[in-house]
């Protein structure tokens, strides 16, 4: 089976050349994470299909992950890896040898436009994550975290002390802004999980 359909999937690789994506899903493979396991690879980019993953540095969150999104572009264009991934929760990925999405990104301009493009979008959510944390209260920050975490799901699973980490909080002061998010009916909270209305 091709799995230039997951690939597909990511806007990364459905701006590239179908060429270019034939020859990438050749050398790509599947695999099911555990929550809580690392996803591997240190020359390897990985588009995320199912779950949740997280990016760390120094057992840091960096940031959570949902489909499609796309992890290791900047490795396969050479730059080192600088942090590792890990499921937040069962998973699926693919992944695909860095050397091969280098060669594509050589051979086809496209390809190469199309990794500039995403790059730029990675640095512009981190960049709107940034202004929300100087902006944003922290109820706020919540609210916009888990509705990007779930990706069009009803369900988070993620813990206070995770999500604090995430929003720049104490797991204390996330319990409390959860409780009010709670009240106003965005959300249930269930241990180890979050429900969304």
């Amino acid at each position: 089976m091709s799995h230039a359909p997951h690939l597909l999937r990511a806007p990364l690789f459905a701006a590239m050349p179908r060429a270019a994506v034939d020859g990438l899903a050749a050398r790509a493979t599947r695999r099911r994470v555990k929550a809580k396991q690392r996803v591997g690879g240190d020359r390897v980019l990985f588009v995320v299909l199912t779950g949740r993953v997280e990016i760390l540095a120094d057992d840091v969150v960096i940031r959570s992950l949902v489909p499609p999104a796309v992890v290791g572009v900047s490795v396969a264009a050479g730059a080192p890896a600088s942090a590792e991934l890990w499921a937040a929760e069962d998973s699926e990925v693919v992944s695909v040898p860095a050397d091969a999405v280098a060669a594509a990104l050589k051979r086809y301009p496209e390809a190469a436009i199309a990794a500039i493009a995403h790059l730029g979008g990675v640095i512009g959510e981190l960049s709107a994550e940034i202004a929300a944390l100087r902006v944003h209260g922290l109820t706020e920050r919540i609210r916009h975290r888990l509705l990007h975490l779930a990706a069009g799901r009803r369900e988070v699973t993620i813990t206070h002390a995770r999500l604090a980490a995430e929003v720049g909080g104490t797991r204390a002061n996330v319990s409390r802004a959860l409780a009010r998010l709670e009240a106003e009916g965005m959300l249930r909270r269930q241990r180890g999980r979050i429900e969304l209305d």
